[in-house]
C-alpha cells in the first residue's frame, strides 16, 4: 500500500437528479458538456483523470464525479476552468437540468493500486 507518496487532490461530486429519466438524459448528453476541447484544457492545467459514474446502491438518481490533479495549483486552475466552462450562456446543455449538488474535496493519504 502506497501511503502518501504522490499527493493527488481530489474532488469527488454527487448529484441527485428528481427522476431516472433525468439521469438518463443527463448521461445522454455527456459528450456535449465534456468535450475534448474542454478535457485538453483541463488536462493542460493539471487534471488526471475524470471518473463520471451511475450510483446504483441508493434509492436515488444519483451521478458520481471523480476529479483528481496532480497539484494544489493544478485544483484551482482547473475549478476556474469548470466554473466558465459550465456557466449557462457557456453551456447551454448543462443548464437544462435541476439537480442537488454535493462536493467533497480531499487529498490521497493511502492508496492501493492493482
Amino acid at each position: 500500500m502506497n501511503k502518501g507518496a504522490n499527493t493527488v487532490f481530489m474532488n469527488t461530486l454527487y448529484m441527485d437528479f428528481l427522476s431516472e429519466n433525468e439521469l438518463d438524459l443527463f448521461f445522454k448528453s455527456l459528450d456535449e458538456m465534456w468535450t475534448d476541447k474542454l478535457y485538453q484544457k483541463l488536462s493542460a492545467n493539471g487534471l488526471i483523470r475524470h471518473v463520471i459514474s451511475k450510483v446504483w446502491n441508493k434509492d436515488q438518481h444519483r451521478c458520481a464525479m471523480v476529479f483528481e490533479y496532480e497539484s494544489k495549483s493544478g485544483f484551482q486552475a482547473c475549478e476556474k476552468i469548470l466554473g466558465e466552462a459550465f456557466k449557462p450562456e457557456n453551456n447551454p446543455t448543462a443548464g437544462k437540468f435541476v439537480f442537488k449538488i454535493s462536493n467533497n474535496r480531499g487529498v490521497v493519504v493511502s492508496e492501493f493500486v492493482r
